[in-house]
């Protein structure tokens, strides 16, 4: 995750926008690692066993053949599936915010709620609450506008309502921004993840392929 993402500005745009865009470096990288995991699995199905199995002979030797592959087989497939999570779809709340993965920007925010949240409260609850609220009171000068009658009236109404429209306007764009924060931050644990599953899958695939060498190497 980049800081630009960590850090926001004080605007609401940037934050969205960092957001995106380290959203879509992530699964670009996850992408590439399939790809590649792909390609070692494709060398393991092609040419290797094929140029190999004249050189198998007798059933302890075929099980060591059989085995190896299988195993760095199974090492290709289970980094390629646990990279895919980055790319599946996520659907992500602000009660999302809670859960432990999250720890380290539920830090962030505390240590800097006004640059997340604006003047929309410390925590994500309170800026729920303020688009509700901001929401519902344009709503109920929407209905008083339409039936006031009097001229200086309802230019005072038409001011609040402006008011009201342009508070809920800038909590929704908070709430919006720190959603995608939140879903970054997301795919960034989920891919920590499969690196690390990827080391484990690699180390799997090196023991397959040692065996199956092992097996056709007379």
């Amino acid at each position: 995750m980049s800081d630009a993402s960590a850090s926001p500005a004080e605007s609401g745009q940037p934050v969205l926008s960092s957001a995106q865009t380290a959203v879509a470096d992530m699964r670009a990288t996850a992408r590439w690692t399939i790809g590649a995991t792909a390609a070692v699995g494709g060398v393991l199905l092609a040419g290797v066993p094929l140029a190999a199995i004249g050189k198998v002979h007798g059933a302890r030797d075929i099980a060591l053949a059989a085995g190896g592959l299988l195993l760095a087989l199974a090492g290709v497939a289970w980094a390629i599936w646990q990279t895919g999570e980055a790319l599946s779809p996520r659907f992500v709340t602000l009660a999302t915010l809670d859960e432990p993965g999250l720890d380290d920007l539920r830090a962030r925010i505390a240590a800097s709620p006004r640059a997340f949240l604006g003047p929309f409260g410390t925590s994500a609850a309170e800026l729920a609450a303020a688009c509700t609220r901001h929401s519902t009171v344009a709503a109920r000068l929407e209905d008083l506008l339409a039936r006031e009658e009097d001229p200086r009236r309802r230019a005072e109404v038409t001011h609040r309502l402006a008011q009201a429209r342009a508070n809920f306007a800038e909590a929704a764009a908070r709430r919006r921004n720190l959603l995608e924060l939140i879903h970054a931050w997301e795919v960034r644990n989920v891919l920590r993840r499969a690196r690390l599953h990827t080391l484990i899958a690699a180390v799997v695939v090196v023991a397959g392929a040692v065996l199956f060498i092992t097996a056709t190497r007379k």
